[in-house]
């Protein structure tokens, strides 16, 4: 490091900066300290640079369902971008229990540089005190005083609802999955979306656990809530409820229409394919990473929130209502 400081001019902690934290370097000397140690052919020792620090290059990943298709998505995008910036991931399925999540999060941290929690199931009280303790940022989630990476889902529950309203849907059940989780989820933005297009929310059924088995449970509530579509909270509920009706000789969207949240791989994998609210869960993972390496790199900075767009896709769950 010593040579590549020389001959580029600059200073051995400037060289460790452009390795390390290159966002903290000017432009033109970043690029001068990498032809130099091109040039050298220079590798950084990223162990003993990481042990300097007291840094292991790791990062934790808390999630509550590893087998979840949505947790799936964020697990993948997380790996690729903590790989990419040259860290390694620990992941842990923490359950819907807050304690035990609480728990195992604070041995996780005292192992990593930094916590990422994917739609934690913990208070918000919990979620304040690990964000006091040490680097961490939420995905799928929003608390003021954390580093968070979330979907806006307001303006994607107006289109959906916009979209059940132009097919002649006047009346729709919402069947919530938040039993397990820390949020009010979907529910908010839902009843607002009906107040705003004129839609009668005729019933919230659940909340239930976020299953397939607990849609099918719903969708013996369904008929007798005098709705003509159904928004799910999440693509396995939406399965579920899918079956269920079809178990009562209805189908779908010939009696309902169904909309679902998330837009995994799972609304392409039943017939009809799914219309969903689809949340970006690459970007809001990569994104959570990238929250979390410039809180490590800036423990005292601002707190930062990433509200990510979401989107209507239109498939053959939805249909206009039958005179």
């Amino acid at each position: 490091m010593a040579d590549v400081a020389r001959e580029a001019g600059v200073s051995a902690s400037t060289v460790s900066r452009v390795f390390n934290l290159p966002e903290t370097v000017r432009a033109d000397t970043r690029q001068r300290v990498l032809a130099v140690a091109r040039r050298l052919d220079f590798t950084p020792n990223r162990a003993a640079s990481s042990l300097a620090r007291g840094r292991t290059r790791t990062l934790g990943l808390l999630v509550p369902d590893v087998v979840n298709p949505y947790y799936a998505e964020i697990i993948k995008a997380v790996q690729h971008r903590a790989r990419a910036k040259d860290h390694a991931l620990f992941l842990a399925d923490t359950g819907d229990d807050p304690a035990d999540g609480f728990e195992l999060a604070q041995a996780m941290a005292d192992q990593t540089d930094g916590l990422l929690l994917a739609g934690p199931r913990m208070t918000d009280d919990m979620l304040r005190e690990l964000a006091q303790a040490g680097p961490a940022a939420l995905i799928g989630a929003r608390l003021p005083e954390a580093d968070s990476a979330y979907a806006e889902l307001t303006t994607g529950m107006r289109h959906a609802v916009r979209h059940l309203a132009a097919l002649g849907h006047t009346r729709i059940v919402y069947v919530n999955g938040t039993r397990t989780a820390r949020t009010a989820g979907h529910r908010r933005p839902v009843q607002e979306a009906c107040d705003e297009h004129g839609v009668e929310l005729v019933e919230q059924l659940g909340p239930f656990d976020l299953t397939f088995d607990n849609g099918v449970a719903a969708a013996d509530l369904v008929p007798t809530s005098g709705a003509t579509a159904v928004i799910a909270h999440n693509e396995m509920v939406a399965h579920g409820v899918a079956c269920g009706l079809a178990r009562q000789g209805r189908s779908v969207p010939r009696d309902f229409s169904l909309v679902t949240v998330d837009d995994t791989f799972m609304a392409r994998t039943i017939h009809p394919a799914l219309t969903a609210l689809h949340i970006p869960l690459d970007v809001m993972g990569a994104r959570g990473v990238d929250l979390l390496l410039r809180r490590i790199a800036d423990p005292d900075g601002e707190t930062r929130h990433a509200a990510l767009p979401t989107s209507l896709v239109v498939r053959g769950s939805t249909a206009r209502l039958s005179p």
